[in-house]
């Protein structure tokens, strides 16, 4: 018997699958219902378990259902598939999500709160951007290419490719011109726009007492502690450290048969993959600003294990210590401290 009714929730835009479970383990109900009645539904039930598939939106229905007492649990798509029974229905889906919130070991996540969401959306925005940057960028070089113009590496060869062109229109044919004025602008107006996104979710960051405390990790700058932020959030959904290091994905793979272990390097299509890009350019930034006699326990650490097994394995280990300690400055509210190396 279980503890409490069991909500598996297939969201959509307009229409939502609701499944519900009984605490006898019975089939309740499985129906479409409108936002609206979504709503009714969550506020009018008893404390339940609301089970949502990891999808746009999760968050806001899971802080809604939240407001009401539920328990909620967020699940991977990945890991709902292997419960569903049958064709891929709205009524299937539900039922897979409520039967994959009933397993015993079964890792779910916990809804962000708005902090956390508003962060994770500003660098959404500014990757956005600065992929559209790079994009039009490089759609500018090849159109100049095209008529046998090349332009040196970076924003200023690119400039000057640009302006040497319009400055002799000769160079491509005229129709093409007042195409090329347009691009070359809205690039600018991009890379202003990029700019000022980028002070905005800078200012945020430093005004949050969390992500303060986060930028005196070694390696940790703006991007970084909003990013750790905004995944670990206060640390409570994870046991250890160590667990959320794996949930980023900075830990080794782990093979074990007949009581041998072997230790692999780290996954590379699993995990928080913008966040692990991110504390690795930032471990790596460090590690190659290291003095040559180290003046704490951690640099005289990184500087043995940088001769020992290379610079990329450090960047991944200095990674794995960053979350770790991460992890608990969030969940315990402490600030982080380097420890001197004592010399005789």
């Amino acid at each position: 018997m279980l503890k409490s009714n069991i909500f598996g929730i297939d969201l959509a835009k307009t229409v939502l699958q609701v499944c519900q479970i009984s605490q006898h383990g019975e089939l309740v109900m499985n129906k479409a219902v409108n936002r609206q009645k979504l709503k009714e539904l969550l506020a009018n039930a008893k404390q339940s378990i609301v089970a949502i598939e990891g999808c746009g939106s999760s968050n806001y229905w899971g802080r809604y259902a939240e407001q009401f007492g539920h328990e909620v649990r967020i699940i991977s798509p990945k890991k709902v598939k292997g419960f569903l029974q049958g064709q891929k229905t709205d009524a299937n889906d539900a039922l897979a999500i409520a039967n994959a919130a009933l397993q015993i070991g079964l890792k779910y996540s916990k809804p962000k709160n708005e902090e956390q969401q508003s962060l994770q959306s500003l660098e959404t925005s500014r990757v956005f951007l600065s992929r559209n940057i790079t994009s039009l960028g490089n759609h500018i070089r090849a159109m100049l290419y095209e008529y046998g113009i090349t332009s040196s590496r970076g924003a200023l060869g690119l400039k000057k490719a640009v302006q040497d062109t319009i400055d002799e229109p000769s160079l491509i044919p005229a129709c093409l011109i007042s195409t090329l004025r347009q691009l070359w602008e809205q690039y600018l107006h991009l890379k202003i726009e990029f700019t000022k996104l980028e002070k905005v979710k800078n200012t945020l960051v430093r005004q949050l007492k969390p992500c303060k405390s986060l930028m005196d990790l070694e390696g940790v700058a703006e991007i970084c502690s909003g990013m750790l932020y905004s995944t670990i959030g206060d640390g409570k959904q994870f046991t250890s450290g160590r667990q959320a290091a794996a949930f980023v994905g900075v830990t080794p793979k782990q093979h074990s048969s007949g009581g041998k272990t072997n230790m692999t390097g780290i996954i590379k299509n699993g995990g928080v993959k913008e966040l692990r890009c991110a504390l690795y350019q930032g471990a790596l930034s460090y590690i190659s600003r290291l003095p040559e006699e180290p003046t704490t326990l951690k640099q005289a650490w990184l500087i043995q294990l940088r001769e020992r097994l290379g610079i990329k394995r450090t960047c991944i280990a200095l990674a794995n210590k960053m979350v770790r300690t991460a992890w608990a400055i969030l969940r315990y509210e402490t600030k982080y401290q380097q420890q001197l190396l004592v010399t005789e």
